[in-house]
């Protein structure tokens, strides 16, 4: 099959405005130009109701207003029906086409306008596709807390692209209401509001108390509301519906990170500090245990996140307590046990540490010793993304 221009090159170059922050489409994988290849979903008709207007019409007309909005050739994109009565929708490349669903029980809940809001946020799936973004495990879930916040910034690129499709902040809310509820119109107003008044409630000071949270794909549905009201009164939202005015995209940008801050990224930064405080502090009694001293000094290379004497020396109690001829086992397997929490938290940052770390050992015993674990965590840190067992 000849190549052909890739379609999305348009598309992407006239929402380039909808990408936050450093997620963009600069990063994208640079893939090939690649063909229209329809044939290569076709178990799909086998097993789902295809989204056509003569079968399903308010979906096909949701769904062909997102593609005109958006950019997109309505050709590239198949729309299906998953039999569920949850509520939710998906999208997949496949071979270059758009492979859309939306489930019976969202179909059922959702108007028009608010279906379209939901194809435009999956058709951003396909327009900006999550490869060499972030690492993802074979399994699709982020390899780590690092990797879980680009995503959510990626999500929140997402909604813009629903946004651009459906033109109303208050239907994509109210999109949002819906989704996370499972109500129906009858069930549930659009006081977005009050909303945000009763969620801002779950967010506590205790960090700790986000240690699963902080591997989600997708902001707090607080922040994401909150997100789409500062994205509706920028310049570059306005200007893709076709009105003047608005806010800059920085001023724009600043606003929703802050509140990305505010609702887990804070927190879960909080929980990867432990983890470089805890290695840090580690490594120094490592090198106390194995050289009879250590520099404390040598360990300060974070500006927020510095050794403490006190911590080094309850560490090395701990470790008196093993039997003698058990110590250096004890030394390593904590040590081990240390990667595995970084690269399940932090795999970005504890390489740019122990890069800053490792100079300033190098005219100690202990530099050898280091090296091992900044290898040890680089090899364990490949697994992990391959998705085995570390």
């Amino acid at each position: 099959m000849p190549r052909v221009a890739n379609p999305l090159t348009k598309v992407r170059k006239r929402l380039e405005a909808c990408c936050f922050a450093e997620v963009n489409f600069k990063n994208l994988a640079k893939d090939k130009d690649k063909a229209s290849d329809p044939d290569k979903h076709r178990n799909f008709y086998r097993s789902r109701v295809p989204i056509q207007r003569e079968i399903v019409p308010a979906a096909d007309e949701a769904l062909d207003i997102a593609c005109e909005r958006l950019g997109v050739d309505r050709a590239m994109v198949h729309g299906f029906v998953d039999n569920d009565p949850a509520m939710g929708a998906s999208c997949y490349d496949v071979r270059g086409n758009a492979v859309v669903s939306m489930t019976s029980g969202a179909i059922e809940r959702f108007t028009i306008p608010e279906m379209t809001y939901v194809f435009g946020h999956e058709l951003g799936h396909y327009v900006m596709p999550d490869r060499g973004l972030c690492n993802l495990r074979p399994d699709g879930k982020p390899a780590s807390m690092e990797d879980a916040i680009i995503y959510r910034k990626l999500e929140i690129s997402m909604d813009r692209f629903g946004m651009v499709a459906c033109q109303d902040y208050k239907v994509a809310a109210v999109a949002f209401l819906k989704l996370h509820s499972g109500l129906g119109a009858q069930h549930i107003t659009d006081d977005v509001v009050s909303y945000a008044k009763e969620a801002i409630k779950g967010y506590v000071q205790d960090y700790t108390e986000y240690l699963h949270d902080a591997f989600t794909t997708h902001p707090s549905l607080y922040a994401r509301i909150r997100a789409l009201s500062h994205f509706s009164e920028s310049e570059e939202y306005l200007k893709l519906v076709g009105r003047k005015g608005g806010k800059p995209h920085a001023e724009v940008d600043a606003e929703v990170a802050k509140d990305l801050h505010a609702t887990l990224d804070y927190y879960a930064s909080k929980l990867m500090d432990d983890v470089i405080f805890d290695v840090n502090n580690h490594l120094a009694a490592a090198q106390v245990h194995f050289d009879g001293k250590c520099e404390v000094g040598r360990y300060d290379v974070h500006p927020q996140i510095k050794p403490e004497e006190n911590v080094i020396k309850a560490i090395l109690g701990d470790i008196q307590k093993t039997p003698a001829d058990k110590r250096d086992e004890e030394v390593n397997a904590r040590l081990d046990g240390l990667i595995r929490h970084a690269i399940l938290r932090c795999p970005y940052r504890m390489t740019v540490h122990l890069e800053a770390l490792l100079p300033k050992l190098a005219d100690t015993k202990f530099h050898e010793s280091a090296q091992k674990f900044a290898l040890r965590f680089q090899e364990y840190l490949v697994k992990h993304r391959a998705g085995e067992q570390i």
